[in-house]
């Protein structure tokens, strides 16, 4: 994103004020600071948050699949939350544990085959229609009040739907099931971790399990075409319980509803940002699949990823101690000249010969991928067909939503 670039953090200062995270500018445009520990500090201890940082990305490539690491950091979350919460916490943590993303090994295994259950390639394809049907209903409702919110009223709200009715949420629940989901990614993201983001973390989390565990009650009665009718279906022959489906349920609007909205708002920002590519993609309908991959390297939606050591152990000259968190810069690995040349170029014809890290890498690689770039694809080519003429809104400004975790569009004034 266009920004002012500050000075690059001096990491012998230790000063904790002077660190990207801390600095509400250097998160509005941290990548002059990431460039800076890429080729300086590419393994950096922070010692105010006891938490290390990988920034390049050969070393995030060879540590996303390291066994030395586990996915499972919630232990981690609730030492680093405040002492006042942290109880309160802890007795909601088994539930988050059951998430498919804090598992390894053979348990991570056995709940991802059965979450594909029901989130295969094929079901995925089914869901076309429908999100077609929530993207001309959001853009309906936009050219009837002549303004369009791009974050807010259409990739927030599209991605809420979709979540919502392939899980099979009520309409009349999406509203309270988006702020729950809100809170969570608050919690996640944020850093540090706050008393205020810990206590709307559990407040939320326990109204999401009941609400989830009525929703399973109903469809044992009475099924329905829909993602949680296909697990309850699949539990009754498998060793799954009624708890990982309510844990996992709860993941899936959790971990694919900001995510994508940030996505969708960072392709239309980019794109009226810069004519030229967005002419191309005029003249080339078929690069918009290499839009949306362009997009997730140049400003990934989710900008770091956790891991947590459950052993000591040396890399590469650094000594990793149990219980330490260790953080993968997705945004500077996306970045790494040998990997991406230009990296500072958004560019929508460029040849990829290395993954993107956006959706993760390893066993790990996000299980919603598919669906995500789905979405995003209908919704970009969409808004774009029907409304040729978009452009900003130069009367109303951006906000955006940007933390240790998050890069994205909250609000996108755009006019038709």
């Amino acid at each position: 994103m266009k920004s002012t670039i500050t000075q690059p953090f001096n990491p012998d200062s230790r000063e904790s004020e002077d660190f990207f995270l801390n600095d509400p500018d250097k998160l509005d445009n941290p990548f002059p600071d990431l460039q800076y520990f890429r080729e300086n500090h590419p393994i950096f201890f922070y010692a105010p948050l006891n938490q290390w940082f990988i920034f390049k990305y050969d070393d995030v490539a060879e540590l996303f699949s390291d066994s030395r690491l586990s996915a499972n950091r919630m232990a981690g979350f609730v030492d680093a939350a405040p002492e006042e919460v942290r109880e309160d916490l802890r007795k909601i943590a088994p539930y988050l544990e059951m998430w498919v993303l804090m598992k390894d090994g053979a348990e991570h295994t056995r709940l991802r085959d059965f979450l594909h259950l029901g989130f295969n390639a094929a079901i995925i394809h089914g869901l076309k229609g429908q999100i077609q049907k929530s993207t001309d209903e959001l853009l309906k409702r936009a050219e009837a009040q002549g303004y369009l919110d791009g974050a807010g009223d259409y990739g927030f709200l599209l991605t809420a739907y979709v979540l919502s009715d392939f899980l099979g949420v009520r309409q009349e629940d999406r509203a309270q099931v988006i702020q729950w989901s809100l809170d969570f990614v608050d919690f996640f993201n944020i850093i540090p971790i706050t008393v205020d983001t810990t206590q709307r973390l559990v407040h939320s989390a326990n109204g999401l399990m009941d609400y989830t565990r009525q929703l399973i009650a109903q469809r044992r009665v009475k099924p329905q075409n829909d993602f949680l009718t296909t697990l309850v279906k699949a539990a009754k022959e498998g060793d799954f319980t009624d708890d990982e489906i309510v844990a996992n349920a709860m993941l899936i609007l959790l971990a694919g509803h900001l995510a994508v909205r940030n996505l969708i708002g960072n392709v239309i920002y980019l794109l009226l940002t810069y004519p030229e590519q967005r002419a191309k993609l005029q003249s080339e309908p078929e690069l918009l699949a290499n839009v949306i991959q362009e997009t997730l390297r140049y400003e990934p939606p989710v900008t770091l990823i956790p891991r947590v050591v459950n052993q000591d152990f040396e890399f590469q000259g650094n000594q990793f101690q149990s219980g330490q968190i260790v953080q993968f810069s997705i945004a500077s690995a996306n970045r790494e000249p040998d990997h991406f040349p230009s990296p500072d170029q958004f560019d929508i014809t460029r040849k990829f010969t290395s993954p993107v890290m956006s959706f993760g890498h390893g066993p790990h690689t996000c299980l919603g991928a598919i669906l995500a770039k789905e979405e995003t694809t209908i919704a970009i080519q969409t808004l774009f067909q029907r409304m040729p003429n978009l452009r900003f809104d130069e009367s109303k400004p951006i906000k955006w939503y940007r933390n240790a975790g998050n890069r994205g569009p909250e609000i996108l004034p755009l006019v038709f």
